[in-house]
């Protein structure tokens, strides 16, 4: 649990901050769906969330993943409490970095979490709570699936850590191809 949970969280949140793209959705309101998703939306509002406006669109085809992991975990009848963070871990992940910070790291989570809470009218704060208790719920899904299908593995391992990645993306291809004609992309 806690292996997959650390390799899925690190790459979450590094893939939100730092990946870049071309596509932009300010033009859109945050209400509007931007997919639907076995009747579930997704919405402008939940892309911008998560992403800069400037990059949200890139991000679409992932939101459909996880969505899709979502319902398969309900659908599976799957706990997912065990995969959520404990509350140190959440605690200390939902702390915005300090002004005066010296870590680069800690500069760009804050610098992104104002940001994004400029556009969402809130306080860097409360952003950064808010997208911790998402974060942690997100990953939460997605490793209770992990684990479902894939089971334990050794993060030691390269050849493991190998063969998850691979694993995973196929996982991840068969979902989508089962339910393609579930998914309607409502924007682009």
């Amino acid at each position: 649990m806690g292996i997959l949970k650390s390799l899925l969280y690190k790459g979450i949140l590094l893939g939100t901050i730092v990946l870049a793209g071309c596509s932009c959705i300010s033009k859109y309101d945050d209400s509007e769906a931007a997919a639907i998703v076995k009747g579930q939306e997704i919405t402008v509002g939940d892309l911008r969330f998560f992403y800069p406006d400037d990059t949200a669109l890139d991000y679409l085809e992932s939101a459909i993943e996880v969505e899709l992991v979502k319902q398969e975990v309900k659908e599976m009848d799957l706990d997912i409490s065990t995969n959520l963070s404990g509350e140190k871990n959440r605690d200390e992940f939902e702390k915005l970095p300090p002004k005066n910070t010296k870590d680069q790291g800690g500069k760009q989570i804050r610098k992104y979490a104002e940001s994004q809470a400029k556009k969402l009218d809130m306080t860097p704060e409360d952003f950064q709570r808010e997208y911790a208790k998402r974060i942690n719920e997100r990953n939460a899904y997605i490793n209770t699936y992990l684990e479902a299908k894939l089971g334990e593995g050794d993060i030691n391992d390269e050849k493991w850590i190998e063969e998850f990645g691979e694993e995973y993306h196929n996982l991840l291809e068969k979902l989508m191809d089962e339910n393609e004609n579930k998914i309607e992309v409502l924007i682009d």
